[in-house]
């Protein structure tokens, strides 16, 4: 069982989570990883280097879980086959939270894989006869890769500041992709929105549930 899994599209989604994911197993908890495709339509980089620089990302972030899969990049489908292909992977992780692409990004890949992943999660946790596993997560959050294609900020701003060098390490595992500027200007920005150094932004639809008044001010 998962406490934490991201679902992405491409080797390299992952960077809007890597301190989520690096924190959470500070706190000793399982994570997890789900990619759709091997990256192969950038044109930067063969399938064979995009899945390597993933599995080297995978290992500084200490992930206990990681599943690439084969569907064809810039050609992810909303439709019967991925959906059912992602039921089977979260009722063989029970993710507790599960964090995926905003549908508001830009590209048609993470538009598709935020639209199966809410399908996935509601069909998996419906009551079925014959021998369905009737599962559902705690929570499912989104986060952006892009803010320039989502003008609403964020709602969850989580301090990633501590471990920051360490999710930049990571990130820089994916060196076909020249990501790592981009990506410690975007923790910057979500920082400042979040009065600290670093952050990563999150979206949820449904409110935050807390029990304790004092979650407010911690």
């Amino acid at each position: 069982m998962l406490d934490y899994l991201f679902v992405g599209a491409h080797p390299d989604d992952e960077f809007c989570v890597s301190g989520l994911l690096i924190k959470a197993k500070q706190e000793r908890k399982r994570t997890g990883v789900i990619i759709f495709t091997k990256g192969e339509a950038g044109g930067y980089a063969s399938p064979e280097v995009r899945v390597a620089e993933m599995q080297r990302s995978a290992s500084i972030m200490g992930l206990d879980y990681l599943r690439i899969l084969d569907f064809v990049d810039s050609n992810v489908m909303f439709c019967e086959e991925t959906v059912s292909t992602l039921i089977d992977l979260f009722i063989e992780t029970k993710p507790k939270v599960i964090i995926t692409i905003h549908p508001d990004d830009y590209h048609p890949d993470h538009k598709a894989v935020s639209n199966i992943v809410d399908k996935a999660v509601f069909v998996a946790g419906l009551k079925k006869d014959g021998d369905h596993t009737v599962w559902e997560p705690n929570k499912v959050m989104y986060a952006s890769l892009d803010p320039r294609s989502n003008s609403v900020r964020p709602m969850v701003i989580l301090d990633i500041s501590e471990v920051t060098d360490l999710k930049m390490k990571a990130v820089r595992c994916h060196k076909s992709q020249n990501i790592a500027k981009y990506v410690e200007l975007n923790d910057r920005f979500n920082g400042m929105l979040g009065n600290v150094e670093f952050g990563e932004g999150f979206y949820l639809r449904k409110p935050l549930q807390m029990n304790l008044v004092s979650n407010f001010i911690t």
